[in-house]
């Protein structure tokens, strides 16, 4: 058996484990074994297993990439790949529409479609402070701390904005990914332990008030948003226009 096939059942094992958890929440050796899996077919997949598991040509894939609906990322080789947690929601949605809706014959173009709209419906507004839309703040912020450090200001207000999207559309599958990531984290040393603990507080709290805690603007969250285990938990659409909203606000 090739490799390519190998990962792909994976991958559908994967799927079969994400659906137990959301039948059987908490369960801890459920999530051990699917971060088990997780590390064996690695973080990204290629274009080729990607088509085949939405069930799309090769073609149709490459445009939904070039329109920026499907997100690629590039691997240490320089090969241009699909994230897998981003490859894992899609395929979850193509399956529940065709499951919805059994004679759509396009029924990945609907979903990405569907991505499409509730980006348009992120509130804006909110993702940033109003004092970050201020030029004369921004600019003595640069003047009084230097290049590097209004580099570092920049990265913190990305990263505030993409949090707070994230609490708009907060729910319990992108909590449990984001327990199952730290976990993994955790146990690959890959945190610092600080850092961990204080994620696994939030993660433990309600989704109203995780929501509200990894959107605030204080200089603790400042400090764990630089290692949130939230990182790709937005939609490519959703994230690309949260990035358009911060680079249109420092313009």
């Amino acid at each position: 058996m090739n490799t390519a096939v190998q990962r792909e059942r994976l991958i559908e094992s994967l799927l079969q484990l994400r659906l137990a958890e959301r039948t059987f929440p908490g369960s801890a050796e459920i999530a051990a074994v699917r971060a088990d899996l997780e590390e064996m077919i690695g973080p990204t997949v290629t274009r080729a297993s990607t088509a085949r598991l939405l069930g799309v040509s090769q073609t149709a894939l490459e445009r939904w990439i070039a329109s920026g609906d499907v997100p690629i990322l590039i691997t240490p080789s320089g090969r241009r790949e699909t994230p897998l947690r981003a490859l894992i929601e899609l395929i979850e949605a193509v399956r529940e529409r065709r499951t919805t809706y059994p004679t759509d014959r396009h029924p990945l173009a609907a979903v990405l479609h569907t991505r499409r709209a509730e980006a348009e419906r992120l509130n804006t507004s909110k993702l940033i402070n109003a004092i970050d839309r201020n030029t004369n703040h921004r600019n003595a912020v640069s003047q009084r701390n230097g290049a590097s450090e209004d580099g570092h200001y920049a990265a913190a207000q990305r990263a505030l904005a993409y949090h707070r999207a994230v609490a708009q559309c907060l729910d319990a599958q992108t909590v449990r990914d984001a327990r199952s990531r730290l976990q993994r984290w955790r146990s690959q040393e890959r945190i610092d332990p600080f850092y961990a603990r204080a994620w696994e507080e939030i993660l433990a709290m309600t989704p109203a008030q995780i929501a509200q805690a990894i959107g605030a603007d204080t200089s603790r969250m400042r400090d764990l948003r630089q290692s949130s285990p939230f990182a790709g938990a937005l939609s490519e659409p959703a994230r690309r226009r949260v990035l358009a909203t911060v680079h249109q606000t420092s313009a």
